[in-house]
């Protein structure tokens, strides 16, 4: 007992000097064998890993897979960010009450998949270690080896002491914007505003969905008045309204899942090929449900058990297109893939099918996506190209208030709110 308690402390002060020096503070997977990484409010499973100081009992849950026939040792470590999501320059005894890393001990293994997999699934905070402040927080899982890094994600702890009110108005208060664009208005109030010179020290984040390409960092009040901050006509807060986002549903093999065109067992896996998409901008807006480019992951059969009974399928996408387009690349975006621009979502052009082709391996479950447009010379993605650009969009919207603390030296995070858009 006294020789692992040595070897969880040895690990943690590794991670401590290394990790925070090495590490993007962002949402990635570091490992091929990593998949299907959920982390959410406990019960709520479309809802962004926010939590509060004040109710640590509402913990966060977090879920993946690791595609092995042995489970590895694993372990978990945070690390306390600014509000642009750099390492903060505090201590890790400054953030964390407790343990500095604790071990995820609670796994299974996958149960009649053709694709073997070790479900891990962890609650956190726990008794042994608890974020001590609010701000953004990266969680790092990592091998027995602290350099082993298996992936990160991003969460966020909230001293919810600001009150924030919003607005949406039909038209950018600048039309050379776009008619069509969707304008996000905010008022701020909290405690002091000027005796913390809140309009110099405060910081809002606005994030549309999921997507990090096109959030606003670092926001600063357009008007400061003796009661509250404002925050309006800025064309930082003007935001494309893109479409609706696209679905599939593989969360049955047995019938032909929803947009499929066929659904077969290779050697290993099961290879699901979805009809093709095509060009949406042309096309009138159609009002659909969607999960604002999240997935949800289960089984269509009640008496399964997703976690370890849900199977792997590759799913190949086609988004058919006369030509192939210079100097600009297409995406899939959503939760699908970490909502990331990285080579995993990265399409290819295929002239023989005239159009963009990509293959993905998912678990069994319900998917958003939407195809984005990036321009590699001014590096702005969009997804209007494509899916065309509505005023009428449904798209929720997370507003983050920062108030850096000059003595304490780091960003707290004092307001978290959702604004939909319609």
């Amino acid at each position: 007992m006294k020789y692992k308690l040595l070897i969880i402390i040895l690990l943690a002060l590794a991670i401590n000097v290394s990790a925070q020096k090495y590490l993007a503070c962002s949402d990635m997977n570091y490992r091929d064998d990593v998949q299907t990484v959920l982390l959410h409010p406990t019960g709520l499973d479309l809802e962004k890993p926010v939590i509060y100081l004040d109710n640590m009992r509402n913990q966060l849950h977090l879920q993946f897979d690791i595609l092995a026939d042995n489970a590895p040792y694993l372990y978990y470590t945070i690390i306390h960010c600014d509000n642009k999501w750099q390492p903060s320059d505090l201590q890790k005894n400054e953030y964390i009450a407790g343990f500095f890393q604790e071990e995820i001990d609670n796994f299974t293994f996958s149960l009649n998949t053709f694709v073997n997999y070790v479900h891990y699934d962890l609650t956190f905070p726990t008794e042994n270690m608890m974020p001590k402040i609010s701000g953004n927080y990266l969680l790092v899982v990592t091998g027995d080896d602290s350099k082993d890094i298996y992936f990160t994600r991003r969460f966020y702890v909230v001293d919810n002491q600001a009150h924030i009110t919003a607005a949406m108005p039909r038209y950018p208060f600048d039309l050379n914007l776009g008619a069509n664009k969707q304008e996000v208005d905010l008022e701020i109030v909290y405690p002091d505003v000027f005796n913390s010179r809140a309009d110099q020290y405060s910081n809002v984040t606005i994030q549309q969905n999921g997507r990090w390409d096109n959030a606003v960092f670092g926001l600063k009040p357009t008007y400061v008045y003796p009661e509250k901050l404002s925050y309006i006509n800025n064309e930082k807060t003007v935001f494309e309204s893109g479409n609706q986002y696209l679905r599939i549903n593989t969360s049955n093999f047995d019938s032909r899942p929803e947009k499929t065109k066929s659904v077969f067992r290779a050697d290993d896996y099961y290879v699901v090929t979805l009809f093709e998409d095509g060009k949406r901008s042309t096309h009138n807006y159609i009002e659909d449900e969607d999960l604002f480019g999240e997935k949800y992951i289960y089984l269509e059969r009640k008496n399964l058990d997703v976690t370890r009974e849900g199977d792997y399928a590759q799913v190949d996408f086609l988004l058919r297109w006369p030509q192939y387009m210079i100097d600009k690349d297409v995406y899939i975006m959503g939760a699908i893939t970490d909502w990331r621009l990285d080579e995993n979502a990265k399409m290819e052009y295929d002239p023989e099918r005239r159009g963009y082709k990509k293959s993905l391996f998912l678990k069994q479950g319900y998917y958003d996506y939407i195809y984005a447009v990036k321009d590699n010379a001014s590096g702005i993605t969009s997804v209007a190209p494509v899916n065309g650009d509505f005023w009428e969009t449904n798209n929720m919207y997370h507003v983050f208030v920062y108030l850096f603390d000059p003595i304490e030296n780091y960003d707290k995070l004092i307001g978290y709110t959702m604004i939909k858009s319609h």
